[in-house]
């Protein structure tokens, strides 16, 4: 599992980290509520543990983003040396999954994460959905506007690591990774078995839904808006 620490007191994250990753999970941390929306964007965490008395945006402006505007529904994990109970009503409020009051026991920040976590994924939907495309992982179907499609194996794996993604951004090195591990393939098989999954997804719809964004990677996203930055040159 991977988690998302937002903490701007170093010596507290340098303890959380150190423990957590002793115990065998990858740890991305962010010292301002700025940079966690950011991570968030282009990464995929199975919960985050966020501080309220952030710099800048607080934790609070930070979990609301998470839910109005971001939209995710990863479980989120508040941090705070407030005791006042209309704070933590705030903290949920927001659209916190859970409260733990500094200071707290190491062991139990990690039984509150495995928990949040299993929730999550037992609630989480099998089929992925973008617009008026969907993606069935379990039963490895492909629907847009009620037709079927039949995709090769590796453009179901790009798609299927596009949409859980979405509507961030892929790196060309991490869909290589994930599709062949750490045998990559000489030539850019990556960019023509993309060409292809857009051929057979998009082409016949009036709107694009895949895109590849010059330099960072690739993405599908309903409400992308085309920019000069915007290539199929990665």
């Amino acid at each position: 599992m991977k988690f998302l620490l937002v903490e701007d007191d170093l010596d507290i994250a340098e303890n959380i980290i150190e423990f957590m990753e002793g115990h065998g999970f990858d740890m991305d941390y962010a010292m301002s509520g700025e940079l966690a929306l950011e991570l968030l964007k282009d990464n995929m965490y199975d919960a985050v543990i966020l501080d309220i008395n952030l710099h800048g945006i607080n934790g609070f402006e930070v979990c609301s983003r998470i839910r109005r505007i971001m939209r995710l529904k990863i479980p989120v994990l508040m941090l705070t040396a407030r005791i006042l109970i209309d704070d933590k009503i705030n903290g949920f409020e927001c659209g916190a999954d859970d409260y733990l009051t500094k200071p707290f026991d190491l062991e139990e920040l990690l039984i509150r994460l495995k928990a949040l976590s299993r929730r999550f994924r037992q609630c989480v939907t099998n089929v992925f959905t973008v617009s008026n495309l969907s993606l069935d992982p379990e039963k490895g179907t492909v629907e847009r506007a009620g037709d079927s499609i039949t995709l090769p194996h590796v453009c179901f794996r790009i798609l299927l690591r596009l949409m859980e993604k979405s509507p961030g951004i892929v790196s060309k090195e991490e869909l290589e990774y994930d599709i062949w591990k750490d045998q990559p393939p000489v030539s850019n098989s990556l960019k023509s078995h993309f060409y292809i999954l857009r051929q057979l997804v998009d082409k016949p719809y009036e709107k694009q839904l895949l895109h590849s964004i010059r330099g960072r990677g690739y993405k599908i996203d309903d409400n992308h808006i085309e920019t000069q930055c915007d290539s199929d040159q990665i």
